[in-house]
């Protein structure tokens, strides 16, 4: 069901949408107008609206309202998450019997899993208001469920000593092609598939900047300002590595962590090693965050940035020489 809102002459107006169309019904109270949208829509493709399974619509709602608006990467994770944890739970139930139950059990179920129960959450929710706009439903459950919100890990970079030691390793026996994506991670700040998806006409080698056409949110497409030795580790092809997939970086950089002894490090803390070494380096947190292509600078302070104890000591030597 729509809203309903108050007109003049002591007049109620409830807007509801239909297959695409825009529809009014009016009366003297709210609950006339409640009354009168049922009587006109009771007969809408009721067999079809009873009948259909919520995946059916899913499936509809992704083809028809989410494809168009994000990007492919985008839409392969949220297929994946549809396969993965809300097709099983959801498999064969009407659209019109979901119930707020049936939504936060899952929810439940992957409470070990905080962002996945977000993004399930959140698509289920985006799914079902569709469907309310649109008229198959009248209720959207998602509304009384109960969820955490994920707030996100503020992740680990590695510390001095670590990138010492991977330098060195990065210099030893690795074929060049590992060296060169973990290098340009290192020192780009990229996220896994914004480097994978870069082409060569990305680089401008005359401002020795990279347009970086990310993936994550609308602040993802942005332009990073580097050197040209940066620029110059590039392979020269249209798409430099066209045949590399994140699984294979993932598990060419865990076998490397695993030589190396690093606990907790995973591909992602590059880019947290790169924050970190910009702010010890002076970059300013509104410049570094349009480098990392966050929405929000509080997201680049607390969870981008792991100062490290040589760094905090060297700023109380400072301070000491202001006393």
């Amino acid at each position: 069901m729509g809203k309903i809102r108050k007109r003049k002459q002591h007049q109620y107006e409830l807007r509801y949408t239909y297959n695409g169309k825009q529809y009014s019904v009016y009366g003297r109270t709210k609950q006339e107008c409640i009354d009168k949208h049922r009587v006109a829509t009771k007969g809408i493709s009721k067999q079809y609206t009873k009948s259909m399974l919520f995946v059916t619509w899913y499936e509809k709602w992704l083809d028809l309202y989410k494809k168009p608006m994000v990007k492919d990467v985008t839409l392969d994770k949220i297929k994946g998450v549809f396969k993965n944890h809300i097709l099983p739970h959801f498999a064969d139930m009407p659209l019109k019997r979901i119930k707020t139950d049936n939504v936060q059990a899952l929810v439940n179920k992957l409470k070990t899993m905080p962002r996945q129960a977000t993004i399930v959450f959140n698509n289920i929710n985006a799914c079902l208001q569709q469907a309310l706009a649109t008229g198959l439903i009248y209720h959207n459950p998602c509304t009384a469920v109960i969820i955490k919100k994920h707030k996100g890990n503020k992740g680990k970079g590695l510390n001095k000593e670590q990138l010492n030691t991977l330098y060195h390793y990065l210099n030893g026996n690795i074929d060049n092609l590992t060296r060169v994506l973990i290098l340009l991670y290192l020192n780009t700040g990229m996220r896994r598939n914004e480097l994978l998806n870069i082409k060569y006409a990305d680089l401008d080698f005359n401002k020795n900047e990279i347009h970086i056409k990310g993936t994550k949110t609308k602040n993802s497409d942005r332009i990073l300002q580097t050197t040209r030795d940066v620029l110059l580790m590039f392979p020269k092809k249209e798409k430099p590595f066209g045949n590399v997939t994140a699984p294979m970086v993932n598990h060419r950089f865990k076998n490397i962590c695993d030589t190396l002894g690093f606990q907790g490090i995973t591909l992602h803390s590059l880019r947290h090693t790169f924050a970190t070494r910009c702010i010890e380096q002076g970059v300013d947190m509104v410049t570094l965050k349009e480098w990392l292509g966050h929405k929000d600078i509080s997201i680049t302070i607390n969870r981008y940035t792991h100062i490290s104890e040589e760094y905090k000591q060297e700023q109380t030597k400072k301070l000491r020489n202001l006393l």
